[in-house]
């Protein structure tokens, strides 16, 4: 783990040893926005590995330590249990006030939730694919990362929805790098 976030004469394979995407360096700065699109499986195996989880290829990967980086995909993992617990993860819930949750969730356009905080449930399945992307939003919102990394993060919504997203996590935390790998609607 570094204090940044980047990749430097990174070529990346597919599991058969294939390249997908050759000799790509990219830092990213506090407070810089970057958007990078293209081949969708090179845009795909490029999120995870700034997200840690690619093993395919060789190059230097520079990633902030896990507690100031989150990264979300299309389908972010939600364990299972309340509402609470979703919004808060990795993190413990009990580290967050009903009217700081309550007030990430608003900022989503997910207000219609704040009521249903201690329900538990598999939120992934009980909620439709866009509240489920404007819950990352909110939890980006309430962990005030330094580091975000979104891959096609905002494929489910409609393009003033994945607008509004973005313009909420660049005006409430102007200080974080942001990557937008793939398709972005908006």
């Amino acid at each position: 783990p570094t204090s940044r976030l980047g990749v430097r004469d990174l070529w990346i394979a597919a599991p058969d040893g294939t390249a997908m995407l050759s000799d790509l360096t990219l830092e990213v700065e506090p407070g810089e926005h970057v958007w990078v699109d293209g081949n969708p499986e090179a845009a795909s195996a490029l999120f995870r590995v700034l997200a840690g989880i690619w093993p395919w290829g060789r190059g230097r990967v520079d990633l902030p330590a896990d507690a100031g980086m989150i990264a979300i995909g299309p389908w972010p993992f939600l364990p299972q249990g309340s509402l609470r617990q979703a919004l808060a993860f990795p993190g413990t819930a009990d580290r967050h006030d009903d009217a700081a949750l309550q007030a990430a969730l608003a900022s989503a356009g997910l207000a219609h939730l704040a009521a249903r905080l201690d329900e538990s449930g598999d939120w992934v399945r009980m909620l439709a694919p866009a509240e489920v992307q404007r819950l990352s939003f909110a939890r980006i919102v309430l962990l005030r990362p330094h580091w975000i990394v979104l891959g096609d993060a905002t494929d489910a919504l409609d393009s003033p929805s994945a607008d509004a997203m973005l313009r909420l996590v660049i005006e409430l935390l102007p200080q974080a790098g942001l990557v937008l790998i793939g398709r972005h609607p908006g």
